[in-house]
């Protein structure tokens, strides 16, 4: 009996740590799926207007990232949008031709029990502790040109 308790417990943590590592993993993919429509969208109406664009794209990104598998109004409320020239300046207008960056940040919770302690504290990236939750927040960058 004792030695069913000594090994099941680290293969129970084992398969509790692959549940949220396939978690983050479908997560980042929403998230790069989010950046890449976004993108689309302020290539196309950056252009006429390019708060118009920035509005449209948070939109679309918003709307992925809450409904994907997972997602819940707290970590959606987490997303931010970012629009830049050339990776360091905000950018105000935007001419047929020119390149921007649409950076996509989104707070993902990790939900299995322990194993979101151990990630948290071991994840090197960008983390943020509300309450007893635990969110890492999953970047993703696309570079559009506009059209």
């Amino acid at each position: 009996m004792t030695g069913f308790l000594l090994a099941g417990v680290p293969l129970l943590l084992f398969i509790m740590a692959i549940v949220q590592f396939s978690l983050l993993w479908m997560s980042k993919g929403v998230v790069d799926t989010a950046a890449h429509h976004a993108a689309r969208k302020v290539a196309l109406i950056a252009r006429t207007d390019l708060r118009k664009a920035r509005e449209t794209a948070f939109l679309e990104a918003y709307r992925m990232c809450r409904n994907r598998p997972g997602g819940s109004l707290g970590s959606v409320a987490m997303t931010t949008l970012d629009v830049t020239r050339n990776d360091d300046r905000r950018a105000d207008r935007a001419t047929a031709g020119d390149a921007l960056c649409v950076r996509l940040t989104h707070g993902v919770e990790l939900i299995v029990p322990w194993i979101d302690r151990i990630l948290y504290s071991l994840s090197p990236g960008r983390k943020m502790q509300v309450g007893n939750r635990y969110y890492l927040m999953l970047q993703s960058t696309r570079w559009v040109t506009v059209e």
